[in-house]
């Protein structure tokens, strides 16, 4: 790496996260059209599935990138801190978020997130929030993990993006597993390059809590970036 005389782990393993960038995916997309294939839905979706391909050529295809942003194992080297791991991920020549930063007090994380927000429009990928982690690995492992999720790093999401449409007709989807949920029928309107012609209710008090009524015109959001639902009535 530059001449420079860098100590590298003996055995390490680390986890990263796998992106299409919107340039990218745009491209991709005029390509599967112009083989008359399928346009994919967005950025995202498109990375998740570009993953879960079962032959590994066809994912090594896709305009794929990744962000390295923890080691799970480590031997040879004393590593303390989350961001100490960064700045070795980026020494040993692992792709590191450019944007990640190192924050003193929550403060200063929160106000890190209001800049991100601003910012996230004109970036090269798609984010819907930032993750805030506990920086010390000593503290990490004190705090431990629930079932599926870490107790130092929490996901702090951005307001949802919405767009008006109107209501066509509510419809009873059936779950699985027997759960009766309400959905509206819309007429079709673009969030962020996804065409949402459907949405939940989620259930009969939200209904009512709403005032939602077939014919109104209402505003949508994708819960997370993913899930269309009714968030207000336009009176």
């Amino acid at each position: 790496l530059r001449g420079e005389e860098i100590e590298i782990p003996e055995m390490l393993a680390v986890r990263g996260e796998v992106i299409m960038h919107i340039k990218d995916f745009e491209e991709f997309n005029k390509e599967l059209i112009e083989r008359g294939e399928e346009p994919l839905a967005n950025p995202r979706n498109a990375a998740a599935g570009s993953l879960r391909r079962l032959d590994p050529k066809e994912t090594a295809q896709r305009p794929l990138d990744i962000f390295f942003y923890e080691i799970m194992h480590c031997e040879g080297i004393k590593i303390e801190t989350h961001w100490e791991a960064l700045q070795s991920l980026k020494k040993w020549g692992l792709k590191v978020n450019p944007y990640a930063k190192l924050c003193k007090n929550i403060e200063e994380a929160i106000e890190y997130h209001h800049k991100m927000e601003k910012m996230r429009e004109k970036m090269e990928y798609e984010i819907d929030g930032v993750v805030i982690k506990v920086n010390r690995l000593d503290f990490q492992e004190k705090l431990g993990t629930k079932t599926r999720s870490p107790r130092w790093a929490t996901a702090y999401k951005f307001p949802p993006r919405k767009e008006e449409t109107q209501i066509l007709d509510i419809v009873v989807g059936v779950g699985r597993t027997g759960t009766l949920t309400p959905v509206a029928l819309l007429k079709p309107v673009d969030v962020k390059g996804v065409t949402v012609s459907r949405a939940t209710l989620h259930n009969e008090d939200y209904i009512k809590e709403k005032d939602i009524k077939i014919g109104d015109w209402v505003r949508v959001a994708r819960a997370g970036d993913v899930i269309p639902e009714v968030i207000e009535v336009i009176k």
